[in-house]
């Protein structure tokens, strides 16, 4: 069973991947005496999804407004990216960035985030061509949304674009940044991102969406052009 849906030229990092990742998870351990949940000796707390997708935002939103809710849920999802990245590095011995990268999705997958599918057009290099487009199926966030009834104007998956960015910068060794062009909470269909480097992002964003509004092939080259 795959944890990430990927391209054949990476499927065998993948499948390493998912081995280890799946053993981490199978030691899966409740201990109510004691008020733990701990895998492969590592405590984690069981929380609804709800209570990020919805409430975490809306206070948030009470506080700093929209944008800023927006800009601290991107900042927290990276952060625990980046976090559990080095962790996870250093616990399967990790140095080799695609297979540091391989760990991300699979984990994203076990750990209930989403499934993520990769699509073209991918270059996973670490310089000013990075470039990673990949959908979210069933992301939490926007499920939280939907499941409310809920039919927000604006992408709202930033603690999961952000998990991903920072986990790809631990990987690779470069300053990323993610947006998400279609969400299925907004009605889109599906939740699809695009990563590349922090100095590329606004016009790739941007050439991206013309791309696919003209129905274009996406590529490297017509994603990054300035």
């Amino acid at each position: 069973m795959r944890a990430a849906e990927v391209p054949p030229e990476m499927l065998e990092v993948f499948e390493k991947a998912s081995d280890s990742v799946k053993s981490y998870f199978e030691t899966l351990e409740s201990i109510p005496s004691q008020g733990r949940v701990l895998i492969g000796k590592d405590r984690f707390v069981l929380a609804r999804t709800d209570s990020l997708s919805l409430v975490l935002r809306n206070v948030l939103t009470e506080i700093y407004g929209d944008r800023g809710s927006d800009q601290l849920l991107y900042s927290f999802g990276r952060a625990v990216g980046s976090t559990e990245a080095r962790k996870f590095f250093d616990r399967f011995k990790l140095t080799d960035p695609m297979e540091k990268f391989g760990f991300g999705p699979t984990y994203f997958s076990y750990s209930g985030w989403a499934f993520v599918n990769l699509l073209y057009p991918t270059n996973l290099v670490a310089d000013e061509t990075f470039l990673l487009v990949f959908a979210n199926q069933q992301s939490f966030e926007a499920e939280g949304f939907i499941a409310e009834g809920e039919k927000p104007k604006k992408a709202i998956c930033h603690i999961t674009a952000g998990y991903l960015t920072g986990w790809c910068e631990e990987s690779f060794g470069i300053p990323l940044e993610t947006r998400e062009l279609f969400c299925s909470a907004k009605g889109e269909g599906l939740d699809l991102f695009l990563m590349t480097h922090r100095k590329k992002i606004l016009q790739a964003a941007e050439n991206a969406m013309k791309l696919i509004e003209s129905n274009q092939d996406l590529t490297v080259e017509a994603v990054l052009a300035e």
